[in-house]
C-alpha cells in the first residue's frame, strides 16, 4: 500500500459539478418503476422454481440448462431491481439529523456483514470515530458499501482500516484495503451508476455500490475519491463539514 498523500482540496461546488445530482422527480419515477417490476420478477421466480421442482424428471439436459439460465437471469434481474430502487431511495426525501456515534454505527455494518466477515478470515480496524450530526441511515449505508467492497475484492484475507482526521471545516474518513486495487484510468469512473470493471460471474454485483456512495456524501456537500495501487489496495476518502447545519425547510433534528 503506497504511504499516505494530502487528499486534494476539492470545494464542494466543485464535487457537486463532478457528480451531478439526480433531481427528485427522477428518482420517485424510478422508485415507482421499480416497485411496479417487484410484483412479476417474483413472480417469475416462483414458477421458474416450481418448473424446476415438479419437472425437474421429464426435462432432458438442454431443457434443463434453459430452465437453469432463466433461472439465473431471474434472480439477476431481481438483483438489480433492489439495487435500482436502493439507489432512487439514498440520499434523499426528508432529512432526519441525529448525533450519531460513528463507532457504534461501524459495530452495525460489521454486524450486518458477519458472515462474509468471517468467510474470509477479514480484519478491520477501527480508530477513534466522532459523533456527528447526520440521518443514520445515509452514514450506515456509506460505510457498508465500502467495508462490502473491500471484502468483495480482495484475493486474500480482507485487512481493512478506517480512520478520520479534522481537516480545516471537514472531516477527512478513510477507508483503506488490501484488495486487488484500480487502475488509475478506472479510478474515477468506478462512481457511475452500473460501471463494472470485471463480469458479474467473476465478483457478483449490479455496480451501483459506489455510485450510491457518492449519491449520500454529494448531499452532505461533501467529495468522496479513491487512491489505488493494482495488485496491492486502495483508499477510498470522504468528506463530510463539521458543522453540518440542515439547510432543508423539511430537515428536523431528533
Amino acid at each position: 500500500m503506497k504511504d499516505k498523500q494530502t487528499p486534494p482540496q476539492k470545494s464542494s461546488h466543485e464535487a457537486i459539478e463532478q457528480q451531478p445530482l439526480v433531481s427528485a422527480s427522477l428518482d420517485d419515477f424510478t422508485s415507482t418503476v421499480v416497485h411496479d417490476l417487484q410484483a412479476p420478477l417474483r413472480s417469475l421466480t416462483m414458477f421458474t422454481e416450481l418448473l424446476a421442482q415438479e419437472y425437474q424428471d421429464e426435462l432432458d439436459e438442454k431443457g434443463q440448462q434453459y430452465l437453469d439460465r432463466i433461472s439465473h437471469s431471474g434472480l439477476r434481474m431481481q438483483t438489480l431491481v433492489e439495487d435500482l430502487l436502493a439507489f432512487s431511495r439514498a440520499g434523499v426525501g426528508e432529512q432526519t439529523w441525529m448525533k450519531v456515534d460513528l463507532n457504534q454505527t461501524i459495530e452495525l455494518v460489521k454486524a450486518d456483514l458477519q458472515s462474509a466477515i468471517a468467510s474470509t478470515a477479514a480484519q478491520i480496524t477501527v480508530n477513534k470515530l466522532p459523533q456527528i450530526l447526520i440521518n443514520p441511515k445515509d452514514i450506515h449505508q456509506l460505510f457498508q458499501n465500502l467495508i462490502e467492497n473491500a471484502l468483495k475484492f480482495c484475493d486474500r484475507a480482507p485487512e481493512i482500516s478506517i480512520s478520520v482526521v479534522a481537516q480545516g471545516e471537514e472531516w477527512l474518513f478513510t477507508v483503506e484495503d488490501n484488495g486487488i486495487g484500480i487502475a488509475p484510468e478506472f479510478q474515477s469512473e468506478i462512481f457511475e451508476i452500473f460501471k463494472r470493471l470485471y463480469p458479474a460471474d467473476i465478483y457478483p454485483g449490479s455496480g451501483m455500490g459506489l455510485a450510491i456512495c457518492q449519491k449520500i456524501i454529494t448531499r452532505y456537500n461533501g467529495t468522496i475519491w479513491v487512491e489505488s495501487v493494482v495488485g496491492k489496495g486502495s483508499t477510498f476518502n470522504f468528506t463530510i463539514p463539521i458543522n453540518l447545519c440542515p439547510q432543508s425547510p423539511t430537515a428536523k433534528i431528533v
